[in-house]
C-alpha cells in the first residue's frame, strides 16, 4: 500500500515536470524562431489565417512585378516615340526648306536624300525597340503574343494588319485574380514610314471625282509642299500615341502604389499574428525554468523518501 502511494506520487511529480519542460521548450522555440506559431497545433485557426495572408502577399508581389514590367515596356516605347518625333520634326524642317522656290533641283535632291535617310533610321529605331525579346512596334497581328483571345470590348485604337484584320491588344495581368478588373489591355501601333504615309510608295487620294496619286518626296517643290501636311499628320499621330502611353504609365504607377499599400498592410497584419512577444516569452521561459527546477527537486525528494522506506523495510 505504501509502495503504491509513493509510486503514484512519483508519477504525478514526473507528469508536472513534463508539463514544465513542455512550457520551457515552447518558450525557447518561440524566442529562437521569433515566431509565435511554428506548428499548426500552436494555433490552428491563426495558422490557417496566416497561410491565406501569406499567399495573398505572394500574389500581390507578382502583380507588382507584372505592373512594373508593363510600365517599363511602355516607357521604352515612349522613349522610342520621342526619338521618332525628333526625326519627323527634322524631316518637316527639310520639307519647309525644300518648298522654297529659291532652291535648285539639285539642292532639293540632297534635301530629299537626307529625308529618306532619316526615315530609314526612324524605321530602324522602331524595329529595334525590344522588351524581353518582344518587338514592341512590330504589330504582327499582336505586339505581345500569338494567342488568340476574344477581346471585342477593346476600342481605344483600331489597328489592322496587312489583310485588314483587326489586331488584338496586349494584356497586362496587373491584378492577382482572374477577373477582367485584373487585366489591362494596351495597344501599341506599328510606327514606320509606311504606316505614317511617308514612304516612297504610291498613295492615292480623291478630290471630287478626280483621283490623284503621289509619293512622299522632297525632290520637287510640289512634293515638299504636300509633305508638310503629311508630316504634320504623322507628328500628330505620334503625339497621340505618346499621350495614350503616358496615361497608361500613370495608371500603372498609381496601381503599383495601391498594391504596395496592400502589401504593407497585409505584411503588418501577418507580423502581428506571427511575431512572438519577446518580453512575454522571456518571462514564460524564466517561469518555466523555475517550475522545472522545483519539480526536479521535489521528484528527487520523493525518490529519496522511497529509498528510506526501502531501507527501513530491509
Amino acid at each position: 500500500m505504501t509502495n503504491t502511494l509513493f509510486k503514484v506520487s512519483s508519477m504525478m511529480n514526473q507528469s508536472k515536470l513534463r508539463l514544465h519542460n513542455k512550457d520551457l521548450n515552447r518558450a525557447m522555440e518561440r524566442l529562437a524562431t521569433g515566431s509565435r506559431i511554428n506548428q499548426a497545433k500552436d494555433d490552428p485557426f491563426r495558422n490557417y489565417e496566416i497561410k491565406n495572408v501569406n499567399s495573398e502577399i505572394g500574389r500581390i508581389d507578382k502583380a507588382k512585378q507584372n505592373t512594373t514590367d508593363g510600365a517599363s515596356l511602355l516607357q521604352i516605347a515612349d522613349g522610342t516615340c520621342n526619338e521618332v518625333h525628333g526625326i519627323l520634326q527634322r524631316v518637316r524642317e527639310l520639307a519647309v526648306q525644300s518648298a522654297n522656290d529659291t532652291l535648285s533641283s539639285t539642292e532639293r535632291f540632297y534635301l530629299d536624300q537626307e529625308a529618306v535617310g532619316l526615315l530609314k533610321e526612324m524605321d530602324r529605331i522602331a524595329m529595334s525597340s525590344i522588351f524581353n525579346s518582344k518587338q514592341i512596334f512590330g504589330n504582327k497581328g499582336d505586339s505581345f503574343s500569338d494567342e488568340q483571345r476574344d477581346l471585342k470590348d477593346w476600342k481605344p485604337f483600331t489597328f489592322e494588319d496587312k489583310d485588314r484584320n483587326a489586331t488584338r491588344p496586349g494584356v497586362l495581368h496587373i491584378g492577382y485574380a482572374a477577373g477582367k478588373s485584373d487585366e489591362l489591355k494596351i495597344s501599341i501601333p506599328e510606327i514606320s514610314a509606311k504606316s505614317l504615309g511617308l514612304d516612297s510608295s504610291i498613295h492615292t487620294y480623291t478630290v471630287g471625282t478626280d483621283m490623284h496619286t503621289y509619293a512622299f518626296s522632297l525632290a520637287t517643290q510640289r512634293g515638299a509642299t504636300r509633305a508638310i501636311d503629311d508630316l504634320d499628320f504623322a507628328l500628330s499621330s505620334v503625339t497621340t500615341v505618346r499621350t495614350y502611353m503616358g496615361a497608361v504609365i500613370s495608371r500603372l504607377d498609381m496601381h503599383n502604389d495601391n498594391l504596395l499599400d496592400k502589401d504593407i498592410t497585409l505584411s503588418d497584419y501577418s507580423s502581428k499574428i506571427m511575431d512572438a512577444d519577446v518580453a512575454k516569452e522571456s518571462t514564460e521561459m524564466a517561469s518555466a525554468q523555475i517550475r522545472q527546477q522545483a519539480a526536479i527537486s521535489i521528484l528527487a525528494q520523493s525518490n529519496a523518501r522511497i529509498g528510506k522506506v526501502l531501507e527501513m523495510l530491509g
